[in-house]
């Protein structure tokens, strides 16, 4: 079995997202599958991604959430594809959506979206791989696996040997509906600490954190 992944993130090679499909594509491969990438969010790659998508496969479209939107790449090649209607019975289609907020109602309303996307274009759909919290996968531990890529390497393995995704793994990934209380208090200063200042260093704008933006005539 062929998994072309589509990879919509316009950080292309750098994304959280190739770094969550990445054990995925992992454990399929270990269950006996072939795959393929496509960063289609490079223009150079873009046309060939779309014509990848119409083959006899299963085409994973694969995006991050920011502020709960799907980026342009990733609304371009739907639209794209879109043209692919009612003639891609042979393609099956997954879709890996993630958000940097752990709470799953952040990516809720987007799987019904794909989900009703599939049925549209005639494609038979395998399901929605949600994850929260992905807002760092890409600075993870390649060598010390955690949660997040043991869960999705095995969903990849169990997919490549039954064409069905675990439910229980898939309920594990999306992330609890709401925080408790003691997490609601502490995530942002964990967060502002480890993502977002080290950031701002890395952009050498961390002394300016405190700036405020300008007030109606005034100058910098």
């Amino acid at each position: 079995m062929l998994l072309n992944i589509f990879n919509c993130s316009p950080r292309g090679e750098r994304s959280n997202t190739r770094a969550l499909a990445r054990p995925f594509v992992e454990g399929f491969m270990a269950g006996g599958g072939e795959a393929r990438e496509y960063p289609a969010a490079d223009p150079a790659v873009f046309d060939a991604a779309v014509e990848a998508f119409g083959t006899p496969s299963v085409a994973m479209i694969a995006f991050p959430l920011y502020a709960d939107a799907m980026p342009a790449a990733a609304k371009a090649f739907i639209e794209e594809i879109w043209r692919l209607r009612g003639s891609c019975e042979s393609t099956r289609m997954l879709f890996l959506v993630h958000s940097g907020f752990p709470e799953e109602t952040h990516t809720r309303v987007m799987k019904d979206y794909l989900e009703r996307l599939a049925a549209r274009m005639g494609s038979p759909c395998d399901g929605v791989i949600r994850v929260g919290g992905g807002e760092a996968a890409r600075h993870a531990n390649s060598r010390k696996p955690g949660r997040t890529y043991m869960r999705l390497w095995e969903l990849g393995r169990l997919y490549a040997e039954r064409v069905v995704l675990d439910a229980a793994i898939l309920a594990k990934l999306a992330g609890p509906r709401r925080l408790p209380w003691p997490a609601r208090l502490l995530a942002p200063m964990i967060v502002n600490r480890l993502v977002w200042d080290r950031e701002l260093r890395r952009n050498g704008a961390f002394d300016r954190r405190r700036d405020r933006p300008l007030e109606a005539g005034e100058r910098p």
